[in-house]
């Protein structure tokens, strides 16, 4: 018997980076279902079910021509609606013969997808990130794909006291010693935290990105929010003696299937925003914390899938992840047939 789906359908999810989406035909696995994308001829991102409503044949193993997925096999042909409009074969096309077409959203660095209730969509906005795209910040990013459920990675990005632990290294001194309380609050879909750390010496990366000297004493402010079970965001501010140095850390989760999970993130700045080595400093740590991290989960999920999820033990800290797990089943509990 498979394990229940803990990933809400009705949600924005990133599909990809739009860069990554173009005239081919590609092809991802998202929430247990294969998804075609690709671009019209005006340039619009289009998700379809990526299998021929014939015999099954992936369609993405076919062509694109004059803005119809041609099916491999036997020619079937679908527009962007998801309509088959030609069989070569025969004059009509068989009664029905369609495969889904999903709601796109493209915005800035990614391209949305909404596999849920298509109505819903309607009046549901893809989350903001305007520091992705004001030309006064600069970006950087990846992909990453980790074999853990979603939720594991929405709990270590909540959970902050890991940090001494499995990061000694790169974390700065106010992880090291006795860590500020978190101010957590709630809201009907989201979950923040935000604290500020007392002035203290900066770590080597953080000095080299900023150019600010080692030994200066700088307060350090941090905050992070569940925004939907898509998508967490990190800002992190150091105060300097002339200016503060804000970063905020993108990671938009989107379930490949109940235990993997494809991690789009980017990394924006305020500062040295040309500055190559800046960049480096930044890429460097911020892939290290993530590579650090994926064993762990990985591990976990290894476990849950192998012997089940025990009783739940949670610590005080773990307030916020659990405030987070509470949304999701809610959102679950949504989209559940309602009894007659």
């Amino acid at each position: 018997m498979s394990a229940a789906r803990d990933y809400p359908l009705d949600c924005w999810y990133v599909a990809a980076s739009a860069a990554d989406v173009g005239s081919e035909l590609t092809s991802r696995r998202l929430l247990g279902r294969q998804v075609l994308l690709y671009r019209d001829g005006a340039g619009t991102v289009v998700a379809l079910e990526d299998r021929c409503a014939h015999r099954a044949l992936p369609l993405s193993m076919g062509s694109l021509v004059a803005d119809r997925v041609v099916c491999r096999y036997h020619g079937f042909a679908y527009d962007a609606t998801g309509a088959c409009v030609d069989v070569p074969s025969q004059d009509n096309v068989p009664f029905g013969a369609r495969v889904a077409s999903y709601p796109v959203r493209e915005a800035g660095t990614y391209v949305w997808v909404w596999l849920g209730n298509p109505r819903r969509s309607a009046g549901s906005a893809v989350p903001r990130m305007p520091w992705l795209e004001d030309p006064a910040w600069s970006s950087l990013g990846g992909e990453l794909t980790v074999a853990s459920g979603y939720l594991l990675l929405h709990e270590n990005a909540l959970d902050r006291t890991h940090f001494a632990f499995v990061h000694p290294d790169t974390a700065h001194r106010g992880y090291l010693e006795a860590e500020p309380p978190l101010k957590v609050e709630v809201s009907e879909t989201s979950v923040s935290y935000a604290r500020d750390f007392p002035a203290g010496p900066l770590t080597a990366w953080q000095s080299a990105a900023t150019g600010l000297p080692p030994d200066v004493l700088c307060v350090q402010r941090e905050s992070g929010v569940f925004v939907s079970p898509a998508l967490h965001v990190d800002h992190m501010e150091i105060v300097g003696p002339e200016r503060s140095y804000r970063t905020v850390f993108v990671r938009a989760f989107t379930p490949v299937d109940g235990s993997t999970t494809r991690v789009l993130w980017q990394v924006a700045r305020d500062y040295a925003t040309d500055d190559a080595l800046a960049s480096e400093s930044l890429r460097r740590v911020h892939e290290r914390t993530m590579l650090e991290d994926q064993p762990l989960l990985e591990a976990i999920q290894a476990t849950l899938d192998r012997d089940g999820a025990p009783r739940p033990v949670n610590a005080a800290a773990d307030i916020a992840s659990v405030k987070a797990h509470s949304i999701v089943r809610r959102l679950l509990e949504e989209e559940s047939p309602q009894p007659q």
